[in-house]
């Protein structure tokens, strides 16, 4: 009986220590990273999409490229090449060029985007020779999230955890290229608002409803001087939106239901005046979405009624 127990305990330890053990590596495909950049006064948010496409080989060793995209859907739409990524045996994330970080940085120059082998009481160098917000981390505590019913490792930092910890296989709360972007100080705040992987939402800011941050009100659509109005609303059948009264030129209209998965997607041409189907829509909120060609961004929410 007492052998039995001791058998027990033991395959108890074990499980225990597997599962501890279990580490999630930093995705290579399919992925994508939804963030914003808010200024509280005046009121306006940036949005900003990453993600993974594509491989290149850089001093014989293979890296991820990275690009800002124009959607948040599968296959991506490309836009501007920000760098190559990837992960060594070590858990060390690198990065090599940094084109749509707040620079300067070196080229062709290796950094230190993340590093998850550290624990409590270490010291993280992150970007090439400390640069970065603080130049450096030092790990407070670690915890654990849940993620899709497994626990994934936190990292949480000294003097800085109120603006954001580290989640493993996904990066900062603050944003994919938080460890080497300065901080906009006064009253600028970077977020992650959603992490997709293979078309899974894995991460959502618990202080969002979606993946798209225009859903919380954080940009009010009719702030002066742009006015946005959906006709009719609730839509039935064919909605229409009258962009004469606003001073930007709309390059894409783009609609999404509550859950942030994109539902149509309109390019446009010096319309002032544009027509969208919502046929087939189950009935809900949805958001439609403008953005301009200086990629500012206006919104508007509309109901599909029974």
């Amino acid at each position: 009986m007492k052998k039995l127990i001791v058998i027990l305990l033991f395959g108890i330890v074990f499980l225990n220590n597997t599962y501890s053990q279990e580490y999630f590596p930093f995705p290579d495909s399919n992925a994508i990273w939804n963030e914003t950049l808010t200024n509280t006064q005046p009121i306006s948010i940036e949005n900003y999409q990453y993600g993974i496409d594509g491989d290149t080989i850089i001093n014989s060793l293979i890296y991820h490229k990275i690009y800002m995209l124009e959607d948040t859907v599968f296959p991506l739409e490309l836009d501007q090449y920000c760098g190559a990524i990837r992960e060594d045996e070590q858990k060390k994330i690198h990065f090599v060029a940094c084109y749509c970080c707040v620079g300067p940085f070196p080229p062709d120059q290796d950094l230190i985007l993340y590093d998850f082998s550290k624990n409590a009481g270490d010291t993280v160098f992150v970007g090439f020779d400390g640069i970065g917000p603080i130049g450096y981390y030092i790990i407070d505590y670690t915890d654990s999230i849940l993620i899709d019913s497994t626990y994934r490792k936190t990292f949480h930092f000294v003097d800085y955890d109120y603006f954001e910890y580290w989640i493993e296989g996904i990066g900062s709360t603050r944003g994919l290229f938080s460890p080497i972007t300065p901080d906009f100080f006064g009253h600028y705040l970077w977020e992650l608002v959603c992490f997709n992987q293979e078309g899974i939402v894995k991460y959502l800011n618990p202080d969002y409803d979606s993946c798209f941050p225009i859903i919380t009100n954080v940009y009010e659509e009719n702030a002066p001087p742009i006015q946005l109005q959906v006709i009719p609303n609730p839509v039935m059948g064919i909605g229409s939106l009258d962009l004469s009264m606003t001073n930007l030129e709309f390059t894409k209209l783009s609609i999404y239901n509550a859950q942030g998965i994109q539902m149509n997607n309109i390019r446009l041409i010096d319309q002032s005046k544009v027509e969208f189907s919502i046929y087939n829509y189950p009935p809900g909120i949805y958001l439609v979405l403008l953005e301009s060609k200086n990629h500012k961004i206006v919104s508007k929410k509309f109901i599909v009624a029974n």
